[in-house]
């Protein structure tokens, strides 16, 4: 298991470790819930020990929200507690814009009354259902029968009874949520039964919520699992909106520094350290290239550490998401445009899923893991593309770009992946990525005299000798750019760049080579002439 998958899988403990918001729910008559009603019951604190919850904090952690949820994804819910003697029925209803009460005719029965402890009913039993409108539904507990008139009570505080003469009116709040801590996507929905039932100004209830308890599990809340910013540097920045408290949970744990041009530690650095690269190599941009030589660098550009850097840039260091440009620290991304899935981060544009291992029925989107879009909403023009959990462009659904190498479906066609791209400084967008450019040095006029000893490293021409012509000899390579100058066209005007080659070649042999060539060709001409009669 590399470091990437176990840096994944440290994420996915934490975000379901790490605290959740507290929260004091109150009901309209000033009583604070849940409470402990000691009449020998089991207790909300006593199921939470039993079942390996031990950072939840049955008082603190007990919300009103989330009150609604998808069913599109395959959850089940398990009965885990039942300490009423109440029979009663729990049901789920069609969350519809604008309600303000709900009526038993609106509840879908999930969970007949008297059902033991240990029932499970999974997302099928309401997404198969032709009452299912779509959408959101909410959970409710109802007693079909005697001493009780019949009004639900559900999730949605808003849709319980009033507590007009109470000093804050409002609805008695029958129900509290508790996000799992050891289980992704799992909530405890527990509910007051209402054995007396809740009146305009009395709750009649010991408000221990013990009565009915339902452990659901693959559950997506409304407006939760949304990619989000935590406010921290490097890779910890991403994270995933939280249900309940809502606020942003980081889902991506700082590791060791890699060259993949992201801040992999967290501390505001990127690619930083030695030892990132082998063979020799450094570390520019997030890839491993080359080092350069001295003399192998643009005339305002000095060879530090392998890398080409602008001379007016040695000494400058910027932070995070900035890079030196002429001696002063600039947006790194400023103007970028990376191409297809790329995103910028610290002047390289990456492909931020890349090393992350998401658990079945989660996708990765903009480096965190969630949902698949089967179990949530695509917005307005988008659809679910169910082979790789993601929202796409509408137009694109069916559209398959495999067979054209390096393109991308927008608007319902397939463009190149470079289409509309603008990379970084000293950068060229190539089969779909951005690489690094080698500059290129422009060919000077042909050399007025090879006699006179000058070596031109630009094209060197026989022509009127054997006819041959050695173009490619006076090709320079700087090999690697600076991390923050990049490789900038020559301060003279007129260089040209090429994407990097696969073999490892400095600019600096180059030369040596075209040299030596030039040299053995004067001696073969001179040769000639001493045999000419």
């Amino acid at each position: 298991m590399n470091k990437h998958t176990l840096a994944s899988l440290a994420a996915s403990v934490a975000l379901f470790a790490a605290p959740f918001a507290e929260a004091i729910v109150t009901q309209p008559n000033g009583l604070v819930v849940p409470r402990d009603s000691m009449n020998g019951e089991s207790q909300l604190y006593t199921l939470f020990s039993m079942r390996g919850e031990a950072g939840l904090d049955w008082q603190r952690d007990g919300d009103r929200t989330p009150a609604t949820f998808s069913p599109l994804c395959d959850f089940r819910a398990t009965l885990v507690l039942r300490q009423t003697a109440s029979s009663l029925a729990v049901g789920w209803y069609n969350v519809r814009p604008g309600m303000t009460s709900l009526a038993p005719a609106d509840i879908n029965t999930i969970v007949p009354a008297g059902s033991p402890v240990g029932t499970v009913i999974s997302g099928a039993n309401i997404r198969t259902s032709p009452n299912y409108l779509g959408g959101q539904i909410g959970f409710a507990l109802i007693r079909t029968s005697g001493g009780f008139d019949g009004r639900p009570f559900a999730t949605q505080p808003e849709l319980n009874p009033q507590c007009t003469a109470c000093a804050m009116p409002g609805p008695w709040v029958m129900s509290l949520i508790y996000p799992s801590r050891t289980t992704a996507n799992a909530f405890y929905v527990t509910f007051e039964d209402g054995n007396v039932g809740a009146t305009p100004g009395s709750f009649q209830n010991d408000g221990d919520y013990n009565d009915y308890v339902f452990f659901f599990e693959g559950l997506q809340c409304t407006g939760g699992g949304e990619p989000c910013n935590t406010g921290m540097m490097g890779v910890c920045a991403a994270g995933l909106t939280r249900c309940g408290a809502m606020g942003c949970q980081q889902s991506t744990m700082p590791s060791s520094e890699t060259c993949d041009g992201q801040d992999n530690d967290c501390d505001g650095m990127t690619d930083e350290g030695g030892g990132l690269c082998t063979g020799g190599n450094v570390c520019d941009r997030g890839r491993c290239v080359p080092p350069c030589l001295e003399g192998a660098c643009f005339d305002s550009q000095r060879c530090i550490n392998g890398l080409c850097v602008e001379a007016t840039c040695v000494n400058v260091n910027c932070p995070e998401g900035q890079r030196c440009i002429d001696g002063a620290c600039r947006g790194a991304c400023d103007a970028v445009v990376c191409p297809a899935d790329r995103v910028c981060r610290a002047g390289a544009c990456v492909d931020p899923c890349a090393g992350v291992m998401c658990p079945m029925g989660q996708a990765c989107n903009s480096g965190v893991c969630r949902a698949s879009c089967a179990c949530s909403s695509c917005a307005a023009g988008q659809s679910c593309n169910s082979a790789s959990g993601l929202c796409v462009d509408s137009a694109c659904v069916g559209v398959d770009c495999s067979s054209m190498a390096n393109t991308v479906c927008r608007a319902g066609a397939c463009v190149d992946r470079c289409a509309g791209a603008r990379c970084p400084a000293g950068q060229m967008c190539a089969n779909g990525e951005c690489v690094t450019a080698i500059p290129v040095r422009p060919e000077p006029s042909p050399e007025p005299s090879l006699e006179a000893g000058v070596i031109d490293s630009g094209a060197v021409s026989d022509a009127g000798m054997d006819g041959s012509t050695a173009r490619d000899a006076g090709s320079f390579d700087s090999g690697a750019s600076g991390r923050d100058a990049g490789v900038a066209p020559s301060p003279t005007g007129g260089c040209g760049c090429r994407a990097p080659q696969p073999a490892s070649r400095s600019g600096v042999v180059w030369l040596a080579l075209a040299a030596g060539a030039i040299v053995v060709r004067r001696a073969n001409r001179r040769r000639r002439r001493s045999n000419t009669p």
